[in-house]
């Protein structure tokens, strides 16, 4: 199976974006990790198992909209879109920036989704919807099951009306019951999420943000080491 794996992010996160993927490359094996940016070229020399796209020109999501301002930017909803602008991939991992791999997470990739839609850790903070709500900083997508329409209805509504988590909130309201839970393993974000004894992924959400950490100095001041 093949293992891919995306991250988003403007002009001002892409040593953020940079570090993220320094973690990924260094503890696990990837056939492919992919950048979307607002540019045609990275601000770094990337290894060969990256390729960036340009994104600035996008169509999903117009100025106007009622979420396109919002603090997260048009770069958190592209993730909405990932079936139709990566349609030669069946899966792909989705990894906020604000991600730092520590171990392996080759056991994550090769996870089976039973039919799902996709794969999150739940996050029991969200006490707003009357449903089993999932964290969206780590999301193993099934893009070829999302082709059967269901990004376009998630497009749809998040161009019409203000949401709090955007692409997450669509996430969760379009594919209920079709998200497989995961351990928190996969997504330890303290204050969110429930905390993991033996975390894989840190994420640094809920007013802890990854710039500053000791994780962050380490891979933000590292040569890109791509594990085989």
């Amino acid at each position: 199976m093949k293992r891919a794996a995306v991250y988003t992010g403007t002009r001002n996160v892409y040593g953020q974006m940079s570090a993220a993927a320094k973690s990924l490359l260094n503890h696990t094996r990837m056939d492919r990790v992919w950048f979307l940016i607002e540019d045609d070229e990275f601000t770094e020399q990337l290894p060969d198992v990256i390729r960036t796209k340009n994104m600035s020109g996008q169509k999903w999501f117009s100025p106007d909209g009622p979420n396109y301002n919002s603090r997260v930017t048009y770069m958190d909803m592209i993730r909405l879109a990932l079936p139709e602008i990566f349609p030669e991939e069946e899966r792909i991992l989705w990894l906020d920036i604000d991600t730092i791999v520590v171990k392996d997470i080759g056991e994550l990739l090769e996870t089976d989704l039973e039919g799902n839609y996709a794969a999150m850790v739940e996050e029991p903070m969200r006490s707003r919807y009357p449903f089993q709500y999932f964290n969206a900083g780590v999301v193993l997508m099934d893009l070829e099951r999302m082709r059967d329409g269901i990004y376009r209805k998630m497009i749809d509504l998040v161009n019409r009306k203000e949401y709090t988590a955007q692409s997450q909130d669509m996430l969760n309201i379009f594919c209920q019951g079709e998200i497989l839970p995961l351990d928190a393993k996969w997504n330890h974000c303290p204050g969110i999420i429930q905390e993991s004894m033996t975390p894989y992924i840190r994420h640094f959400a809920g007013g802890t943000r990854s710039q500053g950490t000791r994780w962050f100095e380490e891979y933000s001041r590292a040569e890109w080491t791509v594990k085989g």
